[in-house]
């Protein structure tokens, strides 16, 4: 990021966009370099909340294991989520999302490395309301009304604790924000 600032001259502080696991690290870049930043844009954020079985697949070793066996051989997985699904246990959001990351070979491969890769952004969730409040930043928390994946709960009480600085906006979605519909919503946000 300070290359990308250098690079650029940008002067003063400025804005973070971040959506999905972009939230996180967006979280954690204003934890780190916070007086440099003076708003944040989270659509659809993770990083909020721990998920926990986010963190037993990418940072326990057994865990670990299972998932990358599971990426590269997700047989077992399908027929979970398929009995899972005619049962009604799954709900059809997260049902269509799973296979959708789980039927392609390049996609399974992708989210393995992507999720593994994420595993070393963890924003301090204790320290970050109390930056925001010390350094001013302004945060707009984005997010779908019917997102499964993401809860704008989570969202809700992470404004709760920023000290007001922090808007909640819900958009009549689920996790997919960046659709065209949606810009008007969404342009303000980061232009302003």
């Amino acid at each position: 990021m300070e290359n990308i600032v250098t690079r650029h001259t940008l002067a003063g502080r400025w804005g973070l966009i971040g959506y999905s696991m972009g939230g996180r690290i967006v979280l954690q870049l204003a934890e780190i370099h916070p007086g440099s930043i003076d708003k944040l844009v989270l659509l659809a954020p993770d990083g909020l909340k721990v998920n926990f079985w986010y963190w037993v697949a990418t940072r326990t070793a057994p865990g670990n294991l299972l998932f990358r066996r599971t990426m590269r051989r997700p047989g077992w997985l399908f027929i979970l989520l398929r009995i899972s699904h005619a049962l009604r246990l799954v709900n059809p959001s997260i049902y269509k999302f799973a296979v959708h990351y789980i039927d392609d070979r390049t996609v399974r491969h992708d989210l393995y490395t992507r999720w593994t890769a994420m595993r070393k952004f963890r924003p301090d969730l204790g320290k970050i309301p109390g930056i925001i409040r010390h350094y001013q930043i302004r945060v707009s928390l984005v997010y779908g009304k019917y997102d499964r994946i993401i809860r704008w709960r989570e969202g809700e009480e992470f404004r709760n604790r920023s000290f007001g600085l922090s808007r909640l906006i819900l958009l009549d979605t689920g996790h997919q924000l960046l659709r065209p519909q949606f810009l008007p919503d969404l342009l303000p946000l980061i232009t302003t």
